[in-house]
């Protein structure tokens, strides 16, 4: 998989945890809210950065939610097959998601 392959991968990533996050009101709405502009500051400034810089990064997700910029030159070998294996577990999830969506629409 290329570094081209790898963004583009990532932005879809973003794109879809996105609609994952909770949208209900309370105290974690605030602290959540915060995270997101956090989160968009740090995706527009690396959409600020030129073509070849921007294939070398990315932002990360992690299991408690915080989002990390990384450059994926710097990233070992079993780093870049986890990094690969879950964005290829997220677009099979959203490619099944599509065709039980696809199927409903046509039944």
């Amino acid at each position: 998989m290329e570094t081209g392959d790898i963004y583009r991968a990532s932005t879809s990533l973003r794109r879809s945890a996105s609609g994952w996050r909770s949208t209900s009101g309370g105290a974690f709405s605030r602290s959540s809210r915060r995270e997101e502009e956090e989160e968009a500051l740090k995706w527009a400034a690396l959409e600020k950065l030129p073509t070849y810089n921007r294939l070398k990064k990315g932002i990360l997700s992690t299991s408690s939610g915080h989002a990390n910029e990384i450059d994926v030159d710097d990233l070992g070998l079993q780093e870049r097959q986890r990094l690969i294996n879950k964005l290829v577990k997220v677009a099979d999830v959203d490619n099944e998601k599509f065709l039980l969506k696809l199927k409903n629409r046509i039944d």
